[in-house]
């Protein structure tokens, strides 16, 4: 320590001039560790100061590869989506469909119906009766 004043150090803190208890005092051993522990610290601090630089450079990396996964993962959800122009084309071919064959339906019945108006008028100018049907069938 070197002492400016009487019984004060560079901090102006006073020294302790007392002697310490018997018993208190550190042994070799634990005292070399106690060095050791605070000098690795002190080198730590140096390098995580050192390597603040790095650590910010990992942290933008990590920013951006997540980003980025959540864009690949917004575009994996386009694509599992069929877009909406083709259903709504789609759509309007079913609905096409649905008409035509209503309209084919229609017309068929209709030609049903004229066929089994002409049978029963040549089967009227032959003197003979069309089939009888049961009652409730088609």
């Amino acid at each position: 320590f070197r002492v400016g004043g009487e019984h004060f150090n560079d901090d102006g803190l006073k020294l302790n001039s007392e002697p310490a208890p018997p018993g208190t005092m550190l042994d070799s051993s634990l005292l070399e560790k106690l060095g050791r522990t605070v000098k690795k610290l002190l080198d730590d601090k140096d390098t995580a100061a050192a390597d603040g630089g790095a650590l910010q450079q990992l942290a933008e990396r990590d920013a951006k590869i997540a980003e980025l996964e959540a864009e690949l993962e917004a575009e994996a959800q386009k694509s599992r989506q069929p877009p909406m122009d083709l259903v709504n084309e789609l759509e309007e071919k079913l609905e096409s469909t649905q008409r035509n064959w209503s309209r084919e339906i229609m017309t068929a019945e209709t030609e049903i119906a004229e066929l089994k108006a002409k049978n029963a008028r040549l089967m009227a100018a032959q003197g003979r009766h069309p089939p009888q049907r049961p009652a409730g069938s088609h």
